[in-house]
């Protein structure tokens, strides 16, 4: 009887045990891709999910025709999404939980009652302050603002200014607005940066251009063309910065961010670009956008494309890959968060060099999704409890909240011993808490010198301001003994020398 008890006993722990493991599998096996993030050397390690893929959404799931090369993927402030279908020469208006088509844009209404229709439209923005929509309707060489209703508020055309080249067609490829009315238009063509037109659509010039790299071949041909004569110059070849291709602005904060998928070098592959044009993230010319290292995927090399760019309501920032189909989330202050996505079939992965467009929704960023322009289909990921703790923690110490973040980053660390930005944060909250030797002891695990070192400089001075009274005392005793040791080592020695010199002196004969 006892046997047997003891049999069913030993089943029944094993059974638990391989339950356990088969959901354990079955956790890690929900995303066909490893997922990993980088420890503090720079090193690829395993990493909890922050994202995992629900599902793709086709325009059949939708309840119209497939998806034809769509090229652009938008969220209104109602949280409406606009997909650019451009193949089928439309946009879709669908709601938040991308089950219903709430209009479908074909047909505009020109201001003289004509009708007109997109001829490959490659880009939409919605303006959340007027509710405007632009429309940049490519192969019709122009751009179009349009209102709720479709109807056509203004067009813009291939600018007759002197400051563009009137030998260049009008190609817009994406386009977006700020909370002045300004547009924006990327075109395909120049090198010049953004055409920026004015809210009554008068061009105005172009905007936030990417910079030459000072590579050896441009320095070396700066320097032939300072001493070149006119005519040697007219043959030589000149230095042009490589186009940005993509943008998208912080309506939080009036910031444009430009992503730049071609070009030989890596200068300005995502840049911050305040009103008047500057880079905010000149400074961050060694920074590497995507994989640190190009053998990750598949053990080949390979080089980062940043295909697009979107800024979610928290200020974090999504770069797209359209080389390893990976979505890269960064903070605002470019801190990587997660990666998600890679190349395949399956949910959650992507076609090679298909993916177009990434877009955030919710004020946490509770969800990322990814238009496939190959597949024809929208994947949603959707963030998951870490995701979710990262997020909050990050929040809260972008904001100034160093110790309100502490909790949440040492609950990061339980769930992923890996994650370096939680050694940072707790290291943070405990330097403004005043623990100074538990900040110093987190930033050395996360390899942030200089960190430690202010973390050091604030425990010397507080140790030496708690402990002055004793280590003057302590000093003084040392002084006053090395002096008493010092007296009566010379008077041992004075004794010794006098020792000595009786002995070495003859004594007198003794008289008989």
């Amino acid at each position: 009887m006892k046997k047997h008890l003891l049999r069913q006993i030993t089943a029944a722990g094993i059974t638990a045990v391989m339950a356990a493991s088969a959901l354990t599998t079955t956790a890690f096996a929900d995303e066909p891709y490893d997922v990993y993030n980088y420890n503090y050397l720079g090193e690829a390690v395993p990493s909890q999910a922050g994202y995992l893929a629900e599902r793709a959404v086709s325009g059949l799931d939708l309840g119209t025709t497939a998806l034809k090369s769509p090229s652009d993927l938008y969220k209104d402030a109602d949280d409406n999404f606009y997909i650019v279908d451009s193949g089928n020469n439309r946009i879709l208006k669908v709601n938040s939980a991308f089950d219903e088509i709430l209009l479908i844009m074909d047909t505009f209404i020109m201001p003289d009652g004509s009708t007109t229709t997109l001829k490959n439209p490659k880009g939409v923005y919605v303006s959340p302050d007027t509710g405007l929509i632009y429309i940049a309707d490519n192969e019709n060489s122009r751009a179009l603002v349009v209102d709720a209703n479709l109807k056509v508020q203004m067009e813009i055309t291939k600018p007759t200014s002197t400051v563009y080249d009137q030998a260049l067609t009008f190609l817009p490829q994406k386009i977006l607005c700020d909370n002045a009315g300004n547009v924006y238009i990327v075109l395909n063509n120049t090198t010049k940066g953004a055409a920026m037109f004015d809210c009554d659509g008068e061009f105005i010039g172009y905007y936030g251009a990417n910079a030459v790299a000072a590579t050896a071949e441009v320095i070396a041909n700066h320097f032939w063309n300072a001493i070149a004569s006119e005519e040697e110059k007219k043959y030589r070849a000149r230095s042009t910065p490589t186009a940005f291709d993509n943008f998208d602005i912080d309506v939080r904060k009036g910031f444009i961010y430009t992503s730049t998928s071609s070009g030989s070098t890596d200068t300005d592959i995502v840049k911050k670009v305040n009103p008047e044009g500057h880079n905010l993230f000149s400074y961050m010319s060694n920074f590497v956008w995507g994989d640190l290292f190009s053998t990750w995927y598949s053990g080949t090399s390979y080089k980062t494309k940043i295909v697009d760019i979107d800024i979610g309501d928290d200020g974090s920032i999504n770069c797209l890959d359209s080389t390893t189909g990976r979505v890269f989330q960064y903070d605002e202050e470019a801190s990587l968060l997660f990666i998600m996505g890679t190349i395949g079939e399956q949910v959650g992965a992507f076609s090679a060099g298909g993916v177009a467009a990434v877009e955030t929704m919710g004020e946490n960023c509770e969800s990322v999704l990814v238009l496939d322009a190959t597949k024809g289909t929208v994947t949603i990921f959707n963030q998951t409890v870490f995701g979710n703790i990262v997020h909050d923690a990050t929040a809260k110490y972008n904001g100034g909240y160093y110790e309100e973040a502490l909790e949440p980053w040492l609950e990061v660390l339980k769930r992923d011993g890996n994650y370096r930005r939680a050694y940072l944060g707790i290291a943070s909250a405990y330097f403004n808490m005043g623990r100074y030797e538990d900040a110093m002891e987190y930033a050395k695990k996360a390899d942030a010198s200089g960190r430690y070192n202010r973390a050091f400089e604030r425990w010397r001075s507080e140790f030496l301001k708690d402990n002055l009274t004793i280590i003057l005392i302590a000093l003084i005793v040392l002084i006053v003994a090395w002096q008493v040791i010092k007296r009566i080592l010379k008077k041992r020695r004075a004794a010794a020398l006098a020792t000595a010199t009786t002995e070495l002196i003859p004594k007198a004969p003794e008289e008989e």
